[in-house]
């Protein structure tokens, strides 16, 4: 059994904002999660939140594949499943067309944790905390992170 995720989306913003939103850590830790993340093919890095039941709260990752700025690769395993993310972009005359998939789901854990997680992706984390965390940065490419603004992060 297996039950991956695939979710499409598109932003007000070029390519190349979206992809500083998926690739910068700092904005990577405001629409996700606190992360030791560099855009670097072989980066191996990690996603820290609350543990949960059967969870410890850490993600381990790596950069698979990297195409600045159309593509960005990464494993995703924690809490016994091994998985693989995926964004795809390409600029559309809106802005920017998103692909995303998150697969590798297997078995009956596979199924419920897929759920949970698409859950999130879907309602929150794509449609809406990303193209905030796009719309942070300044014309010449600076972030400004949450924690500046004193919006306190709900991740650890």
């Amino acid at each position: 059994m297996k039950k991956d995720i695939h979710i499409e989306e598109t932003y007000p913003y070029p390519p190349e904002r979206i992809w500083r939103a998926l690739t910068n850590s700092d904005a990577m830790a405001d629409w996700l999660m606190p992360n030791t993340f560099e855009p670097k093919v072989g980066c191996r890095f990690q996603f820290r939140t609350k543990p949960a039941p059967g969870f410890d709260g850490i993600v381990n990752c790596e950069v698979l594949e990297l195409d600045v700025p159309n593509k960005l690769v990464f494993s995703w395993c924690g809490g016994g499943l091994n998985t693989v993310v995926r964004f795809d972009l390409t600029p559309v005359t809106e802005g920017t067309h998103l692909r995303f998939e998150h697969t590798g789901f297997r078995g009956m854990k596979g199924m419920m944790v897929s759920a949970i997680l698409a859950k999130g992706w879907k309602s929150k984390i794509l449609p809406h905390n990303l193209p905030s965390a796009a719309g942070r940065f300044d014309p010449a490419g600076v972030y400004r992170t949450l924690a500046m603004d004193g919006i306190q992060r709900d991740c650890a």
